[in-house]
């Protein structure tokens, strides 16, 4: 049904499918314009940000000053962030094909794991310090395996 409550005949709705899938296309290619250096920017401001967050909670002198460096380069991360995600006009959380879908949720985990086995001997600033590295290499092996995020 339409949103004035008409029915629609199969015509119609094989329309509005084909113009959907047109739109989602182009909101695709779109989307994969960005350059390599926005997702080395990504990684190098997670890096910066969680590895001085860490090491502020280690250095009683420097503590101010580098927990000010970590949130803004987390500000910056997550500005990159969202102006990425929103680039092309969608953000996918799932992609249909198989492997591609692995990797976009298994390798975003492995910075959390890196963190958590660092946390066990060093507590806190390890784990922001193991993630905040392991998420700009992440990162930063991303832009180098496809050239965008």
């Amino acid at each position: 049904m339409a949103s004035t409550g008409d029915p629609i005949d199969a015509r119609q709705a094989e329309q509005a499918l084909g113009t959907a899938h047109a739109a989602q296309a182009a909101a695709r290619a779109a989307g994969s314009t960005r350059s390599r250096g926005h997702t080395l920017g990504q990684g190098l401001a997670c890096a910066v940000g969680f590895t001085t967050l860490g090491l502020s909670g280690i250095s009683s002198q420097w503590s101010g000053r580098l927990l000010t460096v970590g949130v803004l380069s987390l500000t910056a991360f997550l500005v990159l962030v969202w102006l990425g995600a929103h680039h092309g006009g969608t953000t996918p959380w799932f992609d249909r094909r198989r492997e591609a879908g692995k990797r976009a949720w298994l390798l975003p985990l492995a910075p959390v794991a890196v963190g958590l086995v660092a946390a066990v001997p060093y507590g806190a600033p390890g784990w922001l310090i193991g993630f905040g590295l392991a998420g700009g290499v992440e990162y930063l092996l991303r832009a180098t395996r496809t050239g965008t995020a």
